[in-house]
């Protein structure tokens, strides 16, 4: 009997072991596929350099954790790989596209994606998407005024790539209405007076650029580029002394010197047959 029994107690306890075995087998499963290990591995395989495991390891995240509060994130790393790593601009706006439907409630998210994903049309020259987008932002009431500037040359850019000139020039009269640094104002000068290079006003163009070089503040490189687009067009306005002087200002400071020189070069001589024909 009692060797009945310690078969018995053997058995029993030999049954309890391989059951805690196994159920701790599991947990350990279990917590080998919580879905923040994925992101554990996926940083892991980043800081290695092996961006398909990192890729993988993101996606499987998000289809895992369909309510982890790390979602946000990972999308943006995923976005990130694909434009600073893969250069692949087409896989990043399928991402922001799906973050757009999943983060549409969120008013700062949907901003941030709808200004990414509407820069990337544009580079990927799809241009009505990109429109809507922008028009969608101008009317954002949480845009700052900095943010709302940026908006107001974008749409007024690609009114302009439809050719249609007067929305074009009308929003950029917003943006110079807007309470901004002196060098976005800058920036929305500039825009102005391309336009009206694009529609033939030398004239109205001219006046633009003096006002943009009156502002105080403005980054040097802006300040350079108008003077450049200025002498271009008092050129064009048969005003070639002062034209000349400008070129003359800028010739060692504008990025490409050898077009000044060029340039300056075709203004004496221009300057030189009109003395001749006298």
């Amino acid at each position: 009997m009692r060797f009945l029994c310690d078969r018995f107690s053997r058995s029993v306890f030999g049954t309890l072991l391989l059951t805690t075995l196994l159920l701790s087998g599991c947990v350990l499963e279990n917590l080998l596929s919580k879905p923040k290990d994925d992101l554990i591995l996926a940083e892991e395989a980043l800081s290695e350099r092996d961006i398909g495991d990192a890729e993988m390891y993101f996606q499987r995240y998000l289809r895992k954790a369909q309510d982890g509060e790390d979602r946000w994130e990972v999308w943006q790393q995923l976005v990130s790989i694909s434009l600073d790593i893969r250069q692949d601009k087409a896989t990043a706006v399928e991402y922001l596209e799906i973050m757009l439907l999943e983060f549409n409630d969120d008013l700062s998210k949907r901003r941030h994606i709808q200004m990414t994903l509407a820069g990337l049309y544009r580079d990927m020259r799809m241009f009505s998407r990109a429109l809507l987008l922008w028009e969608t932002l101008a009317t954002d009431p949480g845009l700052s005024y900095e943010e709302l500037a940026s908006v107001y040359r974008e749409l007024s850019h690609a009114y302009l790539r439809r050719l249609e000139f007067i929305p074009a020039i009308e929003i950029l009269g917003l943006c110079l209405q807007l309470d901004v640094r002196p060098d976005t104002k800058a920036g929305c000068l500039y825009a102005l007076a391309e336009t009206q290079m694009l529609t033939d006003n030398l004239d109205a163009s001219e006046q633009t650029l003096r006002d943009l070089l009156r502002l105080a503040g403005i980054s040097a490189d802006r300040r350079i580029l108008a003077t450049f687009t200025l002498a271009d067009v008092l050129e064009q306005r048969d005003k070639l002394q002062e034209a000349a002087l400008l070129f003359e200002s800028i010739r060692e400071t504008y990025p490409n010197t050898k077009v000044v020189t060029v340039r300056l070069g075709a203004l004496r001589d221009k300057m030189g047959a009109n003395k001749s024909s006298r």
